[in-house]
């Protein structure tokens, strides 16, 4: 029994001492398989180490013996000589606690690589409870600390750049609320720091943003595109007022998908704001004036439109032109036609309601537009106030002008539904006013309608005219007073339209003027004339003398001298047999190219006259100094002269000064026997008129010839 019982107890024995012996080598595999470095030391100076697991050579480039008793390196040395004190002093501190310790410092490994590694331990302490040991673990953290410099780099790069930038940054709620803001953008709401813009701003909705929708705005569109670029608000500022500013925004999100807050960038984009009104104000604004220009009229009619069909009003559409600037303007000179300009346009200002719009649609035209109408008559009361604000006499420098306007008015809906043909309207009842004599106001009616469509039907015409050869010349003979011989012939065109018959200069010159057309007729004219000269050099053997209009238009715009040149070239007709009759006022078109068209003209040999002289403007010193051979005096002067001593007298003054200035003398419109002998015994040289002859057509003259061959006579040449 007790063999049995020692046996028992040796196999309890061997048991225990196997157990002990696996768990000893269990113990050391899970030591040997830490990552880092197990270890138990002395609580002395030196650190002494008693055991350290084999993760010493990874953790240190040493052996686990060169550090047992510290027979070949010492812990300590290896601790990186300027972390060596913090690490002995935190460590003392914990175990002088009794409390666990756990610190970072850097170590220096056996190839001189430096580590960072962390420790955690605790003290080890006898009976008394003196510390008489050190045990924990040391684990290698370098990449840790990489990682964590490189986070912290980057932080301290964006805090720097967030807190230094110009650019305003913030970070808000979903709600609404500031989470983070830099000093830029404190500063640009008004704030002296991002604390008080956070404190004090907690409703971005309202309290920032003008309009109460752009932070609905804003978050919709991050809902939708995931950011907003370049999103452009007007908001208030500290101390009231408003800014523009432009925001670039996102949302950043958690590992769910909700929004954490919105971050994004504010610039200050008010001065560029401004710079676009400006920009925009100077395309609408006329720069003389201060009104509204030509570009801004359709948009500003097309608003008070919509305005009227919603509250079923009438607008006036006025078109204004300044009776007579242009004499004015040519004649002072632009400076002070542009001050004429600006007063006329304050004193439409100071005459027109609020709601009213003032457009300068170019030179002296103005376009007043009157909304909010009941009906057309409503607008009298208006334009009288505007007809009265202009005719008061206006001071520039030393002049004093009393001005005067003419008006044409269109109705929108009465008279058009359209912008373009609302102004046609106007400008058609403008151009009857002008016509009636000026300084009034037209009202567009049906019978301007009718005008109006006759001209457009003549305009039109026109184009075809000469291609379908139905502008046709004819010839009004010239007398010599003093002879009765016939000196010459004025060509004067006609046309024969193929549905309304013939058809007076004054009613489509001024079309052909307005629409260019003048030109091509105006060269088809002379050219017709030279034809006509050699064709009665050939038949009759005479060579007659044929004067033709200039208009004014083609004088000064056109290529005149040139035109002339090759037409004389082309017919081969002696240029001295080409009279060219150019209107007294053309010169105040523009005076400087007037005397040099003039001059060359006179080189190439042709004669000059001046027709219906003596109505123009000015004095009339300036025609001693221009190349002209004859005057022709206008036929108003003669008319009525039997009862009109005045006419008498006019006409007796013109004779005598085209006299003195050695200029033949032709009178026109001459009717009856007593102008014409008034006229001879005046001294006229040459007389013109239905007393004489009406004008007359190709066959007509050739019957005149034949009935007044001893007139042409003295124009016949040798066969």
């Amino acid at each position: 029994m007790n063999g049995d019982i020692h046996w028992g107890m040796m196999q309890t024995q061997i048991m225990d001492s196997l157990l002990a012996a696996q768990q000893q080598r269990l113990l050391d595999t899970l030591l040997d398989n830490l990552d880092g470095m197990i270890y138990r030391c002395l609580y002395d100076d030196q650190w002494t180490m008693i055991y350290v697991s084999k993760g010493c050579e990874t953790l240190t480039g040493y052996p686990a013996q060169d550090l047992i008793l510290n027979k070949v390196k010492s812990y300590e040395r290896i601790t990186h000589t300027e972390d060596r004190a913090q690490a002995r002093k935190i460590i003392h501190e914990a175990v002088s606690r009794k409390q666990r310790f756990a610190l970072e410092y850097r170590i220096v490994r056996a190839d001189g690589e430096i580590s960072w590694v962390a420790e955690r331990g605790s003290g080890v302490f006898d009976p008394e409870g003196k510390p008489v040991a050190l045990e924990g673990i040391i684990q290698d953290i370098t990449e840790r600390k990489r990682i964590e410099q490189a986070l912290y780099s980057t932080e301290q790069k964006y805090r720097s750049m967030f807190e230094n930038s110009t650019l305003g940054m913030f970070q808000t709620t979903e709600s609404g609320t500031y989470l983070n803001a830099n000093l830029a953008l404190a500063k640009l709401y008004g704030y002296a720091s991002p604390a008080e813009l956070i404190s004090d701003l907690n409703n971005i909705s309202t309290q920032l943003y003008v309009e109460d929708s752009r932070r609905h705005d804003f978050t919709e569109a991050i809902r939708l595109q995931g950011r907003v670029q370049n999103f452009e608000s007007q908001v208030y500022r500290l101390n009231g007022e408003t800014i523009w500013i432009s925001e670039n925004a996102h949302a950043v999100y958690d590992a769910q998908g909700s929004i954490l807050y919105y971050e994004g960038t504010v610039e200050d984009i008010t001065d560029r704001k401004n710079y676009e009104l400006q920009i925009r104000q100077l395309a609408v604004t006329d720069n003389l004036t201060g009104l509204l220009n030509r570009h801004a009229f359709s948009g500003k009619l097309a608003s008070l439109i919509a305005e009227a069909d919603k509250f079923h009003y009438k607008i006036a559409i006025a078109f204004i032109d300044l009776d007579h600037f242009k004499l004015i303007n040519d004649t002072l000179g632009h400076r002070a036609g542009d001050k004429l300009l600006e007063n006329v346009a304050q004193r439409l200002i100071q005459s027109t309601r609020p709601t009213d719009a003032i457009v300068r649609f170019g030179g002296d035209e103005f376009v007043m537009l009157y909304p909010g109408l009941r009906s057309a008559e409503d607008a009298q009361p208006l334009l009288s106030r505007v007809m009265e604000a202009i005719s008061q006499p206006i001071a520039i420098g030393d002049y004093v002008f009393n001005m005067t306007c003419s008006v044409g008015v269109s109705i929108y809906p009465d008279h058009a539904q359209d912008i373009d043909t609302l102004l046609t309207c106007a400008d058609s009842a403008l151009y009857s006013a002008k016509n009636a004599g000026k300084n009034k106001v037209q009202m567009f009616s049906g019978s301007l309608a009718q005008q109006l469509g006759e001209r457009n039907e003549i305009e039109y015409g026109l184009g075809h005219a000469l291609q379908r050869q139905e502008l046709m010349l004819y010839y009004q003979p010239q007398i010599n007073m003093q002879h009765g011989n016939i000196s010459a012939l004025e060509a004067l065109i006609r046309w024969q339209h193929p549905e309304r018959g013939l058809i007076p200069p004054d009613q489509f010159i001024p079309v052909a003027e307005e629409t260019g057309h003048i030109f091509a007729i105006g060269e088809w004219v002379l050219q017709t004339a030279c034809k006509k000269i050699k064709a009665m050099q050939t038949e009759w053997g005479y060579l007659v003398p044929i004067a033709v209009n200039v208009s004014p238009i083609q004088f000064l715009r056109g290529n005149l001298v040139e035109t002339v040149q090759r037409v004389l070239r082309q017919e081969r007709v002696p240029p001295h047999l080409i009279t060219l009759e150019v209107t007294e006022n053309a010169r105040f078109k523009d005076e400087a190219m007037f005397t040099r068209t003039l001059e060359q003209l006179k080189r190439l040999g042709v004669c000059i006259a001046i027709d219906d002289f003596g109505i123009g403007y000015s004095n009339m010193a300036y025609l001693k100094n221009y190349p002209i051979d004859e005057l022709k005096i206008d036929k108003a002067f003669v008319q009525d002269l039997e009862q009109s001593v005045t006419n008498g007298n006019i006409l007796l003054a013109l004779i005598n000064l085209g006299k003195s200035l050695h200029k033949s003398v032709t009178a026109e419109g001459i009717e009856n026997e007593y102008q014409h002998r008034f006229l001879l015994h005046s001294g006229c040289d040459v007389g013109q008129g239905y007393y004489y002859s009406k004008p007359l057509s190709d066959e007509a003259l050739a019957e005149f010839m034949r009935e007044q061959r001893p007139k042409f006579d003295h124009l016949q040449v040798s066969r």
